[in-house]
């Protein structure tokens, strides 16, 4: 059964899972399309564009069903010590992003929402280390830095022809090494309709790039309030929820 999300991941109450069918990323870093990032108000959210078709994901536990790729956005706190949804063994990330996903049986976005295999959330762990940037993650962050106020946006492959601004995903062996579970979505209104994957391994960015998300701002009035800790606490579920680890993927079939 579904439960509320984020969640508390503990390698003792999971199920450890080999021969996984690989999980497989199609689209998200080809250098097609226009890809924007927009400040919300809440989040740094992007976006593409101008696509014959958007990046999709399928394999894994994700059975038959293929899911979309919508948006992808972000989750920080006021420090680097915490700032991710999700904690693993305890440990808190300064940062977590999630590339959200609808199943492609739904018309869109909105009409998948509600429904209990309508999304696919992928998150991915950021931890702030240090002052040397991430190569990959600056192709976000520096669209980023021009979108510093409310209800603005940028293209990202115009500020720096960084069309390829999910590269930095990439960094991930993206086929397994993931955990999941059936969630649901961190903000209002918190539809249960998710398939979780997280990835173990965090992606490794500098201070200042965690920075440059602290920048945004939330109040058209004042442009004194910042986008702060803008994640949901872990919620307590009624019962361990099922959470398994694919720990191997199977090697891909030879044609």
């Amino acid at each position: 059964m579904p439960v509320q999300s984020p969640i508390a991941i503990s390698n003792r109450t999971i199920e450890h899972v080999d021969d996984v069918d690989p999980l497989e990323y199609h689209g998200h870093w080809e250098p097609v399309g226009i890809a924007r990032v927009q400040n919300t108000g809440t989040s740094a959210v992007v976006t593409f564009a101008k696509r014959k078709e958007q990046p999709y994901i399928k394999g894994g536990y994700l059975l038959d069903n293929k899911y979309i790729f919508e948006q992808l956005h972000f989750h920080w706190a006021d420090t680097d010590e915490s700032g991710c949804e999700h904690t693993l063994e305890g440990v808190k990330y300064s940062m977590e992003a999630h590339a959200v996903h609808y199943n492609s049986k739904y018309k869109d976005f909105t009409e998948a929402k509600n429904k209990p295999d309508g999304l696919l959330v992928v998150a991915f762990f950021i931890q702030a280390c240090g002052d040397k940037d991430c190569p990959e993650f600056k192709k976000i962050t520096e669209g980023i830095r021009i979108v510093q106020k409310i209800h603005t946006s940028a293209s990202l492959d115009s500020v720096s022809k960084h069309i390829d601004c999910l590269s930095w995903i990439g960094l991930q062996e993206l086929s397994k090494h993931y955990y999941t579970y059936k969630g649901s979505l961190t903000t209002a209104p918190y539809f249960e309709s998710v398939t979780w994957i997280i990835y173990r391994t965090p992606i490794y960015v500098s201070r200042g790039q965690v920075q440059v998300f602290r920048n945004l701002q939330s109040c058209p009035k004042d442009e004194s309030k910042k986008i702060v800790n803008n994640y949901r606490e872990i919620q307590q579920p009624h019962k361990d929820p099922e959470v398994y680890f694919a720990r191997n993927a199977k090697p891909k079939s030879k044609l």
